[in-house]
Order: C-alpha cells, then sequence, then structure tokens
C-alpha cells in the first residue's frame, strides 16, 4: 500500500514538474520511474542510460502511469503472465517516445542485457576458488558500496564475509574492498540521485502533495 500511494506521488509530480516549466527534471523523475517499472520486474536497465527519452504529452504519460499500476497490481495479485502482457503493451507505448527506436529494439537491449548479466553471473561463480587481485582504485570501499546499494556498511561486511563478491578483499587494516563490476552505478551518480531524491522531496514539502483526482 505504502508504495502505491508513492508511486501515485511520483507520477503526479512528473505532471506538477512539467507545469512548473520544471522539464528537466520532469524528464529525469520520468525516466526513473521507468527503470523502477524495470526493476519492478527484475529486468536489467542499463540499457536505459544511453537511451534519450522524450519527455511526452501529459496525456501519453497518464497511459504508461495506468499500464505501469497494472503491471504492479498484477505482480501483487501473483498473475504474472498478466503483468508480461502489461509489460509488452508498455513497451509498445514507451518506443513510441524514444527516437529511432521501436518496441523489438527494446525487447531486443532487454533479452541482450539479460543474457550478458546471466553469463557474467556464471562466471563469477567459476571464479570462486580463484583468487583475484583487484587495484584499489578498481574496488569500492564497503562505505561506498553501502551508499550505492542504500543498505548499511555492516550489512556490506557480512556480505563480502558470505562470499557474496567474489573478489572482494582485505586491506591490511581489515577493511574491506569491493571491485566496482558488481555495481550498476557509480558512486558519483549514486550520489546525484539522491541529491535529486532530496530536492523533489523538498519540492513536495513545498507544493505539497498533488490531488490524484486531478489527473486521473
Amino acid at each position: 500500500m505504502i508504495k502505491e500511494r508513492e508511486e501515485e506521488i511520483l507520477w503526479d509530480t512528473v505532471t506538477i514538474l512539467k507545469e512548473q516549466n520544471l522539464f528537466e527534471n520532469a524528464s529525469v523523475l520520468f525516466k526513473t520511474l521507468i527503470e523502477r517499472t524495470f526493476l519492478t520486474l527484475k529486468l536489467p536497465t542499463k540499457f536505459l542510460e544511453d537511451i534519450k527519452i522524450d519527455l511526452p504529452s501529459n496525456e501519453v504519460v497518464n497511459l504508461i502511469r495506468i499500464l505501469d499500476k497494472k503491471i504492479y497490481q498484477s505482480l501483487k495479485s501473483s498473475d504474472t503472465t498478466l503483468a508480461y502482457e502489461s509489460f509488452v503493451e508498455y513497451i509498445l507505448k514507451l518506443s513510441e517516445i524514444v527516437p529511432e527506436t521501436d518496441g523489438k529494439k527494446i525487447i531486443a537491449k532487454i533479452l541482450a542485457e539479460q543474457t550478458q548479466n546471466y553469463n557474467e553471473n556464471h562466471m563469477a561463480v567459476a571464479e570462486l576458488t580463484i583468487p583475484i587481485t583487484v587495484e584499489h582504485t578498481e574496488a569500492y570501499t564497503s562505505t561506498e558500496a553501502a551508499e550505492i546499494i542504500g543498505v548499511t556498511d555492516q550489512t556490506i561486511r557480512r556480505w563480502c564475509e558470505k562470499g557474496k563478491y567474489p573478489g572482494a578483499f582485505q586491506t591490511e587494516g581489515r577493511h574491506w574492498r569491493i571491485p566496482k563490476k558488481y555495481f550498476k552505478i557509480s558512486i558519483e551518480e549514486a550520489r546525484k540521485r539522491k541529491a535529486f531524491e532530496q530536492e523533489l522531496n523538498e519540492f513536495n514539502a513545498q507544493y505539497g502533495e498533488a490531488n490524484e483526482d486531478e489527473f486521473l
């Protein structure tokens, strides 16, 4: 229930930002919501970083919003088939606002990235018994890793001890270092996202929560 309410507020905020002529902020939030939909379906999102998404009209935003809600509700009721059927519609609608692409190309990118991730994960498992040396410049501290993922430093250290990150090592001072390859975004990107979310919270605090009935 809390997640649904949070999603509604974020979608309303896209419309509010557009009305305030804050188009860049609206675009960033819109793309973030698309990424959240992919993550909800446990689909890869890296390819989204490389594509440009044009901020659509309020009508199209609302259509994508409806499909997003339908996907979430289908998953909530354990109807995975319906969730992915809705996602196909979602991709077709999304392709209308991604320049020089179509639904087939987007689906192909998703499958290609998912296959690559699958192969990399299996290679990582195979390397568990092979000692790996990683330069400090190619690794994050446990504190940085915790900041990127949004967990505690203690959780990262516990994961390292359990072998969640093959190739993670401890310095002479017993501080963990985790290879950067295990993180989809950099520490800089994580901090930018956090800063944006803080700005968004301040915006919502200033203008108040939108009345959902106005946009339905």
